[in-house]
């Protein structure tokens, strides 16, 4: 359990060794799709690696095994995270950006939700290993046809200036490193930027924490297991039509309204936890449900929106600078909720969520101007 629960730690460390170190050698390269296509070979080779290792049945490698293939994932995935913005940025308009993101989440969770029902239809007289093995073969086939897809796309060069100007700077210390990403709070619009995504932090810790109340009231229920991984996974899917819908209007919309429907389910869980009506597994399925569609919906709208007031040549550098700080925010107060869930006040920090994400949605409302979608191109 313990190392089930240090793994989420362990790929974050890799994410933010990749914002750090990696942003800049990202940002000075001209062209961005064979960067992103080998990093999804390289997702696929975690996945093999991990598989391979654990086939043996060595439990001390297997450990090893899964340790080495989250903290690569982490690198390997927010690298192509900062080059897949950055593309995306450079080659496509605000409304277009809008379309791929929640196309991607809509079509996306559809294929793997159907791919992973066939897999276990097929596969469900093997025993459990089999099963995951085959479903993890399908994953990785699905990465190198996303990597041949992603070189067989059309990418329009940037200015050449941004080559010439970065020769000499792609090796830098961390001294420095550390020094731009302070830096970055000298720019207007970083600063802003920051005062609305800090609280979101907080905001995106409402479905693991959600999540563990449920499992507090429902730990003896043989189908609560089912019915939250079914609910979450139905507001992914859920997510994409229905957010794409209200993005439309503007960015901040949507944040506003994640926001308050994180607040508001927050505060229906506390009033039938304190009223100790809260042991129907349906309750807690709606929950996180609806968290799920909202926690959804504000990640894709505040990358969106990242990408329309970002200036072009600070978008990766304020990207990494802004994932780094989030992501020590992140481990110091999920260590904090932890320990307050861990001493059996789970619903403390419930009530704490309930009061960041309200105070979030304020922020997002006075600091994220809507958005002319389809004219925005940062």
């Amino acid at each position: 359990m313990f190392l089930a629960g240090a793994l989420v730690s362990i790929r974050m460390v890799g994410s933010m060794i990749s914002d750090v170190f990696l942003a800049q050698p990202i940002a000075v390269q001209a062209r961005k799709k064979r960067g992103i296509a080998l990093t999804e070979l390289g997702l696929g080779g975690c996945l093999l690696m991990a598989l391979a290792i654990a086939a043996t049945g060595s439990v001390t490698l297997t450990a090893i095994a899964f340790v080495t293939a989250f903290f690569l994932i982490g690198l390997i995935e927010e690298s192509q995270s900062l080059m897949l913005s950055d593309l995306l940025g450079d080659q496509l308009k605000s409304k277009s950006r809008m379309v791929i993101r929640y196309l991607q989440l809509g079509a996306g969770g559809l294929g793997a939700i159907g791919l992973v029902l066939l897999i276990h239809e097929i596969t469900k007289e093997y025993p459990p290993f089999s099963r995951h093995s085959a479903v993890i073969a399908a994953s990785v086939s699905f990465f190198l046809f996303s990597a041949l897809c992603i070189l067989g796309m059309a990418e329009v060069a940037p200015d050449e200036f941004r080559d010439r100007k970065a020769q000499g700077e792609s090796r830098q210390s961390l001294q420095s490193i550390v020094s731009g990403i302070v830096g970055m709070f000298e720019q207007p619009w970083f600063r802003r930027y920051m005062v609305m995504r800090l609280p979101l932090v907080v905001v995106s810790l409402s479905v693991p924490f959600f999540a563990l109340i449920a499992a507090e009231a429902h730990h003896a229920s043989a189908k609560g297991l089912t019915a939250m991984i079914i609910s979450s996974a139905s507001g992914y899917l859920v997510s994409a039509p229905l957010w794409q819908l209200v993005n439309m209007k503007s960015h901040r919309a949507v944040m506003v309204t994640g926001n308050l429907m994180v607040a508001m389910t927050g505060i229906a869980l506390l009033a039938f936890h304190y009223a100790h009506i809260d042991h129907e597994v349906h309750l807690h399925a709606i929950a996180l449900f609806v968290v799920s569609v909202a926690t959804t919906g504000i990640s894709s709208a505040r990358k969106l929106y990242f990408l329309d007031v970002a200036p072009k040549n600070q978008r990766i550098k304020g990207a990494a600078a802004i994932k780094a700080i989030c992501r020590l925010a992140a481990v110091a107060i999920s260590a904090v909720l932890a320990a307050v869930a861990h001493m059996h006040e789970v619903a403390s920090a419930i009530a704490f969520i309930v009061l960041v994400s309200i105070w979030s949605a304020f922020a997002c409302y006075r600091i994220a101007q809507p958005q002319k979608i389809g004219h925005s191109q940062a």
